[in-house]
C-alpha cells in the first residue's frame, strides 16, 4: 500500500472565523442579509460551534441580531414553525375522542342496537 504525502488532512483543524478573516470592525445590525445566516431556522442565534465566529465576533453577532430584533428589522421567531398538538396526537385518540363526543341519545340507540343484534 503506497502512502500520498502531498495531500493533507483536514481532521483537526479548526474553522477560522470568518469575520475576523474579512476583518470586519464593526458588525451593522441593518445588514440582515448577513445576521440570517447566524440565525437558526426557528430563529434562535446558532451557537458558536455550529457558525464557527470566535468568542469576540460571537458576541458582536448576538449584539447586532438583538438590536435588528428590537428596532423591527429581524423577527424574533420565524413565521409558521409553532406545531399543534392535536397534529401530534396518534391516530387511536382521534377514533376514541369520535366515540366519546357522541350524543347521549345517539349512543344509547347504538348500545341498543347492539344489544338486540346479539
Amino acid at each position: 500500500m503506497i502512502k500520498r504525502k502531498d495531500k493533507k488532512s483536514s481532521f483537526g483543524k479548526r474553522r477560522r472565523c470568518e469575520i475576523c478573516e474579512l476583518k470586519y470592525n464593526y458588525i451593522d445590525f441593518k445588514d440582515v442579509e448577513f445576521l440570517n445566516k447566524y440565525v437558526s431556522g426557528t430563529g434562535q442565534i446558532k451557537p458558536r460551534l455550529t457558525t464557527g465566529a470566535c468568542a469576540k465576533d460571537q458576541r458582536k453577532i448576538a449584539m447586532a441580531i438583538k438590536r435588528a430584533r428590537y428596532i423591527a428589522l429581524m423577527p424574533y421567531t420565524k413565521d409558521r414553525v409553532r406545531v399543534l398538538k392535536n397534529a401530534i396526537a396518534p391516530a387511536n385518540a382521534a377514533a376514541n375522542s369520535q366515540h366519546n363526543n357522541q350524543p347521549a341519545a345517539a349512543s344509547a340507540a347504538q348500545n341498543s342496537a347492539d344489544n338486540t343484534a346479539k
